[in-house]
């Protein structure tokens, strides 16, 4: 019997439950060595299998969900002993009455343990069909990727084969490996062509699956014609005296479980902790109600919005973006004075440093999330690795998103100070890439609606010039949509600014007035990332006055500006000393 005759009714009908749980029942054994008992003792996994039949259950899976070298540690004659053994004892509990899925578990690469795990599937997949397998299933899988090998591998073997592919999806909405469900769903829509169905299984009980579950199967059943399965654990368990055991009772599971019946799912089953009581259980749901209406609950694709700044990163507008320095103290006046006068000169956004050089300074999205109240103007926060773990990174991620921040500027930071060492303890938990990631992937989950925009840093004045490059690179991998630039101040970081818009990435030229030649010649010598050309220190004179001296680092800010705007998508001004006012006679000059 194959899926398709099973499932010609449109009739839900039901899986067996776990090979493993019902093992160490009724050995006393660990369920980690229930696939060598397919050559030990054949006839205590017959008799589960025959239990799981007896409770009703038209699919059954072969006890080798474990069955390969790496977790094994066996060589391949008793690998194939493992797998052949346990096709044959399936098959023969099923006969003509149930159908048997030849069970292969995911390799996840390892290089040490598992060098070529293509040849390891094809052997494995081989042993499944010396015996005439028909149906294969891939359970508990963290993605798709990982058995594609071996998928591929059976369409090009078998073509008529039937394969189920199984996922096991948190309470997150995630994959155990982190993988967003919309992600995932993307990647079934673009095999569904080599499936016969897909499933979900283990990771949570039913009733914790059963909301991320409806709008999983519901994209499947509008976009595919694929079966659908579904098989909760029985709970969460506990260790008890070194054991894990399952507490949830068997008829509150089939209570739970059930709920799926009436969004037309093919079949129900169970994973770990689940024994032949509870499918029995759960098959007298499917007794009493033959006639139940399907309850489909329409996909509906996130709609992502567009804040304003958004918008014309996503257009050609040309940007103007501002840079302010949080206070050192909690008196935000002038911080927000700074910021309504370059909100009045047009700027487009502001941008909130994080602790530069790692002195501690206000926090950059608090900072961020007042300017915007005060003001109206978008903010974009700096967002360090240096300060935050994982956990901390995402609770500031969260706040921030409350406070309708939609865009962040993500970067690793700068090193804490030599003299600070032993006081203050650098976190880097992150680098800014893998903050990159993890703001992607909240995107695609907590954000989806509304999703946050990622800028990264880019130094147009590294020694060595291809690294911030490749760099970007993988930065615009990790989801940047745009970076700012360290301070221009020379042409050969203009052309490095050319080599960066070549990347597809929205480029805003960082543009930094100097003051004072006290202040050009501090930030030459002493602030690191500074390449400053002698000849635009020797255009300021010690005897100048503040406004003369003021008036010249305008004019190179201008020039320079004009020189890099062919080439760029917008100027992010980094505000001296949070002057505005310099930056507003700065735009002035330049007429935008």
């Amino acid at each position: 019997m194959k899926l398709k005759e099973l499932f010609d009714n449109n009739k839900t009908v039901l899986t067996d439950g776990a090979m493993g749980t019902w093992f160490s029942q009724l050995t006393g054994l660990s369920s980690s060595e229930c696939e060598k008992y397919n050559v030990i003792d054949p006839h205590i996994i017959e008799r589960i299998h025959k239990e799981y039949i007896g409770a009703g259950a038209k699919i059954i899976r072969t006890n080798t969900f474990s069955a390969n070298s790496m977790l094994n540690g066996i060589d391949k004659v008793k690998l194939k002993d493992i797998i052949v053994n346990g096709y044959r004892i399936a098959k023969n509990c099923a006969k003509n009455d149930a159908v048997v899925c030849a069970d292969v578990s995911a390799l996840y690469y390892s290089p040490e343990l598992m060098p070529d795990r293509e040849t390891e599937y094809k052997y494995i997949i081989g042993c499944f069909l010396s015996e005439g397998a028909e149906t294969f299933i891939f359970e508990t899988l963290s993605s798709l990727d990982a058995v594609m090998p071996a998928i591929d591998h059976i369409v090009n073997t078998k073509p008529d084969a039937e394969i189920i592919v199984s996922f096991t999806l948190l309470p997150d909405r995630k994959t155990r490996s982190g993988l967003p469900m919309d992600q995932l769903l993307r990647e079934i829509d673009a095999n569904k062509n080599k499936l016969a169905a897909v499933g979900l299984n283990c990771g949570t009980g039913a009733a914790q699956l059963y909301n991320n579950a409806i709008p999983f199967f519901s994209y499947i059943q509008e976009r595919t014609d694929l079966f659908t399965l579904v098989m909760p654990n029985a709970g969460y368990p506990s260790i008890i005296n070194g054991r894990t055991v399952f507490n949830s009772a068997p008829s509150y599971f089939a209570q739970q479980t059930a709920r799926f019946i009436s969004h037309g799912i093919s079949a129900v089953g169970g994973c770990c902790g689940t024994t032949p009581e509870y499918i029995r259980l759960l098959g007298e749901y499917l007794k009493k109600d033959p006639d139940i209406e399907i309850n489909t609950v329409k996909y509906i694709p996130v709609q992502k919005k567009r804040s304003a700044f958004s918008s014309k990163l996503a257009g050609n507008d040309f940007i103007l973006a501002a840079e302010l320095d949080p206070p050192n103290n909690s008196d935000f006046t002038k911080l927000i004075n700074s910021a309504r006068i370059l909100k009045d000169s047009g700027i487009d956004i502001i941008t909130v440093s994080d602790s530069p050089l790692g002195h501690a300074k206000a926090d950059p999205v608090i900072c961020s999330a007042r300017i915007m109240r005060e003001t109206g103007v978008e903010t974009l926060p700096h967002i360090c690795c240096r300060d935050r773990n994982i956990n901390a990174m995402r609770s500031i991620l969260l706040g921030a998103h409350s406070e309708g921040i939609r865009a962040v500027l993500a970067v690793t930071g700068d090193h804490i100070a030599e003299s600070d060492r032993g006081i203050v303890k650098p976190v880097f938990n992150l680098d800014s890439t893998k903050l990159m990631s993890l703001i992607s992937d909240m995107n695609a989950d907590v954000f989806s609606e509304d999703p946050v925009v990622i800028g990264g840093a880019f130094d147009p004045c590294a020694v060595n010039s291809e690294f911030p490059l490749k760099r970007l690179d993988k930065k615009i991998s990790c989801g940047a949509k745009f970076i700012l630039t360290q301070p221009v101040f020379s042409d050969k970081a203009i052309e490095q600014l050319k080599k960066a818009k070549e990347k597809n990435i929205k480029v805003l030229a960082g543009i930094m007035p100097m003051v004072s030649y006290r202040n050009a010649c501090f930030m030459k010598n002493e602030v690191p990332g500074m390449v400053i050309p002698d000849e635009l220190i020797e255009r300021f004179s010690p005897d100048m006055t503040r406004e003369q001296s003021q008036l010249v680092g305008i004019e190179i800010a201008a020039e320079l500006a004009k020189k890099a705007m062919p080439f760029i998508d917008g100027i992010y001004f980094i505000t001296p000393f949070n002057r505005a006012d310099v930056i507003r006679q700065v735009i002035r000059m330049l007429d935008l």
